[in-house]
């Protein structure tokens, strides 16, 4: 026989990932959003309104990521990080982990929206739970889950983020709950984050570029 217990999600993301985690994070995001604007309108290539369109989400997507492992780096988040690829090995993406947690980024058009589907992240998904296991001998213990899986989703086209939400995903394609943290940051700190990056630092950029091209995924504690 098996007993499944739901515990409340929020207290579920509360408990794995804390509220200083999280503010340092929403701020690495904002920080990449304002980045890779001013990367955008000084570098002659992209300056095309075709070029923005096309290129805008995926520099948005890298310099995310870069920002975030910048930051563990710093030994300012304490989770560690790796560079995963999907199934063809086609697109590398960033994992953050512990023991406990895996975190996901995904660049989304709504706040409540996951990740669109693919096989790296869909195979994660399921219900967040703890089991009470009841052995032949009626004897009962409690185990859980070795991981939670979250998703760190941002958006959209925009020079600051818009929403900027961590949440547990649901095999309906949205966020069963979330902690929408620009919001979280503003009633903590009485402001919403913002940027103090005014200009692109020459050292900053070739370390980004090296990120950009999959060097990074050399560093990284796992790679496959």
């Amino acid at each position: 026989m098996e007993v499944v217990i739901n515990p409340e999600p929020r207290a579920i993301i509360d408990s794995h990932i804390p509220m200083p985690v999280r503010a340092r994070v929403c701020q690495a995001i904002v920080d990449a959003y304002k980045w890779s604007e001013i990367l955008l309108n000084n570098t002659s290539i992209f300056k095309s309104v075709r070029g923005k369109k096309r290129l805008l989400p995926e520099i948005k997507n890298v310099a995310v990521e870069f920002f975030v492992v910048q930051a563990i780096k710093n030994g300012e988040i304490p989770l560690e990080y790796r560079i995963k690829f999907n199934s063809n090995f086609s697109h590398p993406f960033l994992e953050l982990y512990n023991s406990e947690v895996l975190i996901h980024f995904n660049q989304v058009k709504t706040k409540n929206q996951c990740g669109r589907k693919a096989f790296c992240r869909d195979r994660l998904i399921k219900p967040i739970q703890s089991y009470i296991e009841v052995d032949n001998d009626l004897e009962t213990h409690i185990s859980y889950d070795t991981q939670k899986y979250f998703q760190m989703n941002h958006g959209y086209q925009t020079t600051i983020p818009s929403f900027v939400n961590l949440g547990i995903p649901n095999d309906q394609g949205v966020l069963e709950a979330s902690v929408q943290l620009l919001e979280e940051y503003r009633v903590i700190e009485g402001y919403y984050p913002e940027s103090q990056i005014e200009t692109i630092d020459e050292f900053t950029f070739e370390e980004f570029q090296r990120y950009a091209e999959g060097e990074e995924a050399n560093d990284s504690r796992q790679t496959s």
